[in-house]
């Protein structure tokens, strides 16, 4: 790759080349190098959520050893090696020898000395890569019974097909793993036979599907996790520009791990009136007639599924008061995005589209969030903004009481 090749792009305080006919073009595999300007909030959160695990969960406050394994240009292994304390190790990896190329290159536009014993790069199959540091090949230098205690997924498409090496690769206790899924269209139930097929989940596609895709992919984790005598804690699960990003923290214990059992379940719904609950029994055991409008041929269900809770609340304190301290672009939507995961820990699952709800009804106008969000508080009931959706809110009220209300605000 010749320099006059190359162009010099910001983000932050790192700089990294990208191909020149990459620089505005939309993302795609056909890119030189894979790089997505869209995916910044992506890297925004990554730096804090390992800053917050290191706060938070990192016991005896151990130098931290990262892995990048799908790292394209790089970008997000230099802002983690500039933004992030006391780094052991990062493993910046990538399988295309271009990106592996370009990822060298970057490292010197940034200062940082590639034969630093804290900085390795390789040009591999993310998968050899975890199955080479689960088999300590790659620590002998360090310690050969130590694994990495952070991974980073962020595949194009499906991460699938990588959970399982990481997860061998992984230190078994307490370690951080951020994995990114944009295959939403298979996720939000548009490609339902894919879901199925790569998630051996069912999806529904409606007005909430991003938080069913999202607890689909939280799900399919764990239970590979759990294949691999690992648990899953939920610390944070993102939704933006078209990609889910989840922070997740292992545990291991058999106890706990047949007690997650109790977080599977599913999403029943009905097309009918749009009336939805979860359950955690078997599907083939539930009622199939919708209490609220008594219709039976338009009960539908999603799963099986996360029906427990998505985002740990003193972890996304911790991100919270870490990114005040932050000159992020995003800094501001990053501010926005935590108060709507903070108020939506303790609502229950799903969400209702204020604006479709009252296109339904055919309301003269649409009422505020903010005034419906109050006024069913005012009621007793519960009620909040949801970060899967800016025109959306999540209530403990059954979806037929929702409606009065929502036209008894309007009249």
């Amino acid at each position: 790759m010749k320099e006059n090749e190359l162009t010099i792009i910001e983000e932050g305080s790192t700089k990294i080349f990208i191909h020149r006919s990459d620089k505005d073009s939309i993302p795609s595999k056909s890119m030189n190098v894979f790089y997505n300007k869209k995916m910044e909030l992506n890297r925004d959160f990554t730096s804090l959520a390992i800053n917050a695990y290191q706060n938070l969960y990192n016991e005896n406050q151990i130098d931290p050893i990262i892995v990048d394994s799908m790292a394209a240009s790089g970008i997000s292994s230099i802002r983690i090696l500039k933004e992030c304390k006391k780094i052991k190790k990062i493993y910046i990896n990538d399988i295309d020898p271009f990106a592996f190329n370009l990822i060298r290159k970057n490292l010197k536009l940034n200062s940082l000395n590639e034969s630093n014993s804290k900085i390795e790069v390789s040009n591999k199959d993310a998968n050899l890569l975890f199955l080479e540091l689960a088999q300590g090949l790659y620590l002998k230098s360090i310690n050969s019974h130590v694994k990495p205690n952070i991974i980073s997924i962020d595949p194009y498409g499906t991460p699938n097909i990588y959970l399982d090496s990481a997860l061998k690769a992984i230190k078994r206790k307490k370690s951080l793993m951020c994995i990114t899924a944009t295959d939403t269209a298979v996720l939000f139930g548009i490609k339902p036979g894919a879901c199925i097929r790569k998630y051996m989940a069912k999806p529904l596609h409606n007005e909430y599907c991003k938080e069913t895709g999202a607890r689909i992919l939280l799900y399919f984790i764990s239970r590979i996790a759990n294949i691999n005598n690992l648990g899953i804690i939920p610390l944070f699960t993102l939704y933006s520009n078209h990609f889910i990003r989840v922070f997740i923290l292992t545990f291991k214990s058999k106890e706990k791990i047949l007690k997650n059992a109790q977080h599977y379940g599913f999403i029943i719904h009905c097309k009918n009136c749009g009336h939805r609950l979860s359950v955690s029994s078997n599907i083939l055991e539930i009622f199939y007639h919708c209490p609220i409008c008594g219709e039976h041929k338009k009960m539908e269900y999603a799963g099986p599924l996360w029906i427990s809770k998505l985002h740990d609340q003193l972890f996304l304190e911790e991100i919270y008061k870490l990114n005040k301290e932050t000159d992020f672009n995003n800094k501001n939507q990053i501010h926005k995005i935590l108060q709507f995961a903070l108020d939506e820990i303790d609502m229950p699952l799903t969400y209702y589209n204020i604006h479709k709800l009252s296109q339904k009804l055919k309301l003269s106008s649409i009422p505020k969030i903010n005034i419906i969000i109050n006024k069913l508080k005012e009621m007793g009931n519960k009620a909040s903004r949801t970060h899967f959706d800016n025109l959306a809110i999540k209530t403990d009220l059954s979806i037929d009481l929702l409606k009065k209300e929502l036209q008894k605000i309007i009249n």
